[in-house]
């Protein structure tokens, strides 16, 4: 496990996660990935090269790896995996940190998971229902 403290985290690495991540590293920033697939990891950890990216082997290494407060995105099925990643990710995180949805969960689900999440001091955002309510309002 590294020392470095990376800027954001992904959870999800299937091929929008990972190149995300590839991406975001292109940039400059930092950032650690995770999948409960190891052979995800293992295929992120391939494709790392020179960028500032970890390929996080456990929950436990990914989370420590970040900086805080963490921002920790998931590109996650929406639905029931989404539920159980978060539920998953609580014992680990702190009030501040952040965690973004960027999966397309249906808006009500993200308006309870918001609120259930504020009472842990824990910050939640669904970006993806943000982006269409704000497209669909603009277009219409």
């Amino acid at each position: 496990m590294t020392e470095k403290k990376y800027e954001i985290g992904m959870i999800g690495l299937g091929v929008m996660g990972r190149n995300l991540v590839l991406n975001i590293g292109d940039h400059g920033y930092s950032v650690s990935g995770y999948d409960k697939d190891i052979t995800k990891v293992q295929e992120l950890q391939t494709e790392v090269g020179s960028r500032t990216i970890n390929a996080a082997q456990s929950l436990d290494e990914f989370v420590s790896v970040l900086s805080t407060p963490r921002a920790i995105m998931m590109l996650v099925p929406a639905g029931k995996i989404v539920d159980t990643v978060i539920h998953e990710l609580i014992p680990h995180l702190e009030k501040g940190d952040l965690i973004i949805d960027a999966g397309n969960s249906h808006f009500k689900d993200t308006d309870l998971r918001a609120k259930s999440l504020a009472e842990k001091g824990i910050l939640y955002m669904g970006v993806w229902n943000f982006w269409r309510g704000r497209r669909s309002a603009a277009w219409s």
